[in-house]
């Protein structure tokens, strides 16, 4: 029971996301969700008390796991350089599916005017980001950078690594995709970010 219980709740998740990519928040419905996944209203709301639940669920399904793999990168090493390069070129890599640009874009449109912005906020980035914080803490430490606010530091690498990238897909600009300028564009970030946090040690390598 529980393989079909997960399996029905899979199907809604993938449903409510087409629904979503297709209306927006605004404008999808449980009606629709329904509608698209071959069920009634009812049964959705076995699974999910509100419209606000299934998106801020299918949002957290989709890419919370992805995000923590590449967060999952930031382990302690002599070089720091390439730690960070190899993760700005995963973040970018995630950041710029569709669903994660979907979810930006409905977080930007609706989040402010039903308070799923705050929710998504608090259980996505910032507890993705005070993981970045932690390490800068950690790196800060080790005299491999500055001794600054961590959470300023991470802010500063994460604003270097999506200008002109993930702000452009968000607005849907032509970004160039290709994993060789993904990773030049996290090498020239995280360049820019070590020539202002490191130490002279760190700056040289």
């Amino acid at each position: 029971m529980r393989v079909k219980t997960d399996a029905k709740r899979q199907a809604i998740l993938s449903a409510a996301g087409a629904v979503f990519r297709e209306s927006g928040f605004a404008g999808a419905s449980m009606t629709a969700v329904a509608e698209r996944v071959g069920g009634s209203k009812a049964t959705l709301y076995r699974y999910f008390t509100s419209k606000e639940e299934l998106f801020v669920t299918l949002m957290f399904d989709a890419v919370f796991d992805e995000a923590n793999a590449t967060f999952d990168m930031l382990k302690p090493s002599e070089n720091l350089r390439r730690t960070l390069e190899r993760f700005g070129a995963s973040l970018l890599l995630s950041g710029l599916s569709e669903t994660s640009i979907s979810v930006r874009r409905n977080s930007i449109s609706e989040g402010w005017r039903s308070g799923i912005g705050e929710i998504l906020y608090d259980r996505g980035a910032k507890r993705l980001w005070s993981r970045m914080a932690d390490f800068m803490q950690g790196e800060m430490d080790a005299g491999r950078l500055r001794a600054v606010d961590p959470w300023m530091a991470s802010m500063h690498l994460r604003g270097m690594l999506e200008a002109d990238v993930i702000n452009r897909a968000v607005i849907g600009a032509k970004v160039d995709m290709r994993p060789k300028y993904l990773r030049d564009h996290a090498a020239k970030a995280v360049d820019a970010f070590l020539r202002a946090y490191a130490s002279a040690s760190v700056c040289d390598d």
